[in-house]
């Protein structure tokens, strides 16, 4: 049961953000497979107003786990073969993967025949089945298309193609791709020497933070900007997207996945981005994770590309943000910023 919290506020600006902007952070306590189980999420809803930035100012500062963040890259990679922009109701069996869609990713490595979540009434199955609504990945800097407008009451969002009489179906008949183009007005740049696995939750879906934007060292990448207008509306609130953020070294595959509290990788990752467009206004934020006192092995800040107007500062740096916050957002009126690991 999905329980959206007035707590957002304070746990995402102390006092007001003055945009127009409803952010949706789903912080994790679901395990693989169980749909129903606990899940704290919560939405900022911002009022109108200035630009200005107001992040919260209660945070703590806890040493983070030695525990190692090197892990095998040996595990099956994200596979996309792109092809065919147009989706066929009634052509691909429930028992396949629709692999030739255009800036669609098979996630094979996760056990669910390349997609990112399975579900069937009110819980989760293992393999796309008959009355399943069965969700996917696209491309960094992509999403997907397809959930039913008619979403349950149960608190929890369904996502994805729908099998039906052992085929595959849209639930969003208005597309006919399952992918499509992000705003493009954000980016990932990686200046350390090692890999970031950057992992955005299936939303609206299990939202498994499964989705991987995985950038090495030395590169960059599109980042997944959803527009608060026009994407998926919760109850009449706008979303946006959302990625759970591993220390560097972690690969996607294991980064990607469900940890336990122990852990320092998948839902409890130190920190989170959030990214979503509001009538012209592209804010970006950084985050810790409130799940965990994990702290990153690195310092990330958002810089505005040549060109753009960026409205506040956004920095991590050794560990914490400026003005003992636990977070900052910026507000992007023009041009594009991207996320930059250094």
């Amino acid at each position: 049961m999905r329980f959206f919290e007035t707590v957002t506020a304070a746990l995402f600006f102390g006092g007001a953000l003055a945009a127009p902007f409803r952010h949706p952070h789903h912080l994790h306590h679901k395990r693989d497979g169980v749909v129903t189980s606990q899940v704290v999420a919560y939405t900022t809803v911002v009022a109108g107003g200035s630009s200005s930035v107001s992040p919260t100012s209660s945070s703590s500062t806890v040493t983070p786990s030695s525990s190692s963040t090197t892990s095998s890259s040996s595990a099956a990679a994200p596979s996309s073969t792109g092809g065919s922009s147009s989706f066929q109701d009634g052509v691909y069996d429930c028992s396949s993967f629709p692999s030739d869609q255009e800036g669609i990713v098979a996630l094979e490595y996760l056990g669910l025949g390349g997609y990112t979540g399975i579900q069937i009434g009110n819980g989760a199955g293992s393999s796309c089945s008959e009355g399943a609504y069965c969700s996917y990945a696209c491309k960094p800097g992509m999403m997907k298309t397809q959930w039913p407008s008619e979403q349950p009451g149960d608190g929890e969002t369904r996502g994805g193609l729908v099998c039906k009489n052992g085929k595959l179906h849209r639930t969003n008949t208005d597309k006919n791709s399952l992918c499509e183009e992000g705003l493009g007005s954000a980016s990932v740049q990686n200046n350390l020497g090692q890999g970031v696995a950057i992992c955005q939750t299936d939303y609206p879906g299990s939202e498994n933070m499964v989705i991987p934007t995985f950038v090495d060292g030395g590169a960059t990448s599109a980042l997944t900007v959803t527009d608060n207008n026009s994407y998926f509306h919760w109850r009449g609130m706008g979303t946006s997207a959302q990625f759970y953020v591993n220390k560097a070294g972690y690969s996607a595959e294991k980064g990607c996945q469900w940890g336990n509290q122990n852990d320092d990788f998948g839902n409890w990752a130190p920190l989170v981005f959030g990214a979503g467009m509001t009538d012209g206004i592209t804010w970006l934020s950084i985050f810790q994770n409130p799940l965990t006192s994990q702290k990153a092995n690195y310092n990330v800040k958002i810089v505005g590309d040549d060109g753009a107007n960026v409205s506040g500062d956004c920095v991590f740096e050794n560990g914490s943000f400026g003005n003992g916050s636990n977070g900052c957002t910026v507000g992007v009126t023009s041009g594009s910023a991207k996320f930059v690991f250094y």
